[in-house]
């Protein structure tokens, strides 16, 4: 309103809040986009992807954030079910922890390393909650969850898709990463 002053924190609410709208709305828009043109075959890890890249510019909260909003937002168009809590909160949670170690100043070989490690985090611990969720014992929920990153999927034509997606993901996250910090835009 005309004549009311600004606080002062208002332009940095505004500036998180539009972020946060922007990583989601990417990894959302990115997802969906996937799942139109090559079917629900996980080859990279968009969502995931964005929450990294979110946590790693822009701290472990706004990781945090991203990974459960993309999620939830994205599922809202492809079907909401327990996937939608167990992959936004081990996503947010991965986002999270590369808002803590994501601070220092990533050369291309450390973030290929840390974004690997948590995409495969990710993939393990998604697949082992889901599986016991769904009556496994533990071991071997976990057993399975390690293994099924090695199975053919797409009706047997493709191996090995979980590499493939830790991979793809990791190679996109530490490229865009140390460029997007070169161009100082975190």
């Amino acid at each position: 309103m005309l004549g009311m002053s600004k606080s002062p924190h208002e332009g940095a609410s505004s500036r998180i809040v539009s972020r946060a709208g922007i990583w989601v709305s990417l990894g959302v828009l990115t997802r969906i986009a996937k799942h139109l043109l090559i079917g629900p075959m996980q080859v990279i890890n968009l969502p995931l992807l964005f929450t990294m890249l979110a946590g790693c510019l822009d701290g472990a909260s706004m990781g945090l954030i991203v990974g459960f909003l993309s999620f939830l937002a994205s599922d809202a168009f492809l079907g909401i079910g327990l996937w939608t809590l167990v992959d936004g909160l081990i996503a947010g949670l991965a986002g999270s922890i590369m808002g803590i170690l994501g601070r220092v100043s990533l050369g291309w070989g450390m973030a290929f390393l840390l974004s690997y490690i948590l995409t495969l985090a990710y993939d393990i611990l998604t697949s082992w909650i889901l599986y016991m969720a769904f009556g496994l014992a533990p071991l071997h929920s976990l057993i399975m969850g390690i293994i099924g990153l090695f199975l053919p999927t797409g009706g047997g034509s493709v191996f090995m898709i979980g590499p493939v997606t830790e991979i793809s993901t990791a190679l996109s996250f530490s490229l865009l990463v140390v460029e997007l910090r070169r161009r100082s835009l975190d």
